[in-house]
């Protein structure tokens, strides 16, 4: 009898080792799936930022050389004007040629733990969305501390631009004389906080503790996959070994009486420091 409740034992352990691992393969095809739908959205948002980076460099780069062919027709193209014509065309490439460098960067795969400088960092993220940023009056606020870390930089440049990109589509509600977003880098004890505040009002109470649940989302459907906030999280707390906090805050700036939401990123300072 012994034997036979052993045997039966042995076999359920073995059915549920069993239908435990098939559970964790639906989950990782599931978690699989969600980077890739976050990734391709974000592959959609650069796509536009591209188009916003280009089109000033581009236009520069007609402007000026149309102007050297016309002076040059024309009998006048001075030395002057051809070299600063030059120049600004030169200029002009190498721009593209770095947001071309951006750009593949951030989509590169990149699963290697580096040494790299927070103000770096951000300005590669910012770099990559600022164009939109600039063409919705939304101004950028900036105290940053140059704080060098051990992680993963391209998966926290995404985790950065969904909450930059997040805020953008909150102030695109409020009048655009009020559209702030701050950022503070700062290192306290071993860990470092980055903290990116925006202007445009806080997040209803009621929604607070749901906006990190997949597929959650207070946009229309045309507008939104509910899946940014979510990712931003898992990058944050399972890749990078932090934490990720929200919560309204109620501030002043420039003698103006501000409320919004405050993300704050908790990373710790790791590795050998160069």
């Amino acid at each position: 009898m012994t034997l036979i409740l052993l045997f039966i034992s042995m076999y359920i352990s073995k059915l549920l080792e069993s239908k435990l691992n098939e559970y964790k393969n639906d989950i990782n095809k599931k978690q699989t799936l969600l980077f890739q739908q976050s990734k391709m959205a974000a592959m959609g948002e650069m796509i536009g930022n591209i188009a916003h980076q280009w089109r000033q460099p581009l236009s520069t780069i007609t402007t000026a050389s149309s102007g050297m062919v016309l002076q040059k027709q024309l009998g006048a193209l001075s030395d002057e004007f051809f070299y600063e014509a030059s120049n600004k065309i030169n200029a002009s490439a190498q721009y593209l040629s770095k947001t071309i460098d951006d750009f593949r960067n951030f989509f590169s795969p990149n699963k290697v733990k580096s040494n790299f400088f927070l103000k770096n960092t951000l300005s590669t993220a910012l770099d990559l969305i600022e164009a939109q940023f600039k063409t919705k009056s939304i101004n950028i606020v900036k105290h940053i501390e140059n704080v060098e870390i051990n992680s993963y930089e391209n998966e926290l440049i995404q985790a950065l631009i969904n909450i930059l990109n997040n805020a953008r589509d909150e102030l695109l509600k409020i009048d655009d004389d009020s559209r702030f977003i701050f950022i503070d880098v700062y290192k306290k004890d071993e860990n470092v906080n980055i903290c990116i505040k925006d202007s445009a009002g806080g997040i209803p109470t009621d929604i607070i503790n749901r906006i990190f649940e997949p597929y959650f989302t207070t946009k229309h459907k045309a507008q939104g996959t509910g899946i940014g906030l979510y990712m931003t999280e898992e990058i944050i707390v399972k890749h990078l070994e932090g934490e990720l906090l929200v919560k309204n805050k109620d501030f002043i700036y420039q003698d103006k009486s501000l409320r919004g939401a405050e993300f704050k990123i908790v990373l710790p300072i790791e590795g050998d420091l160069i």
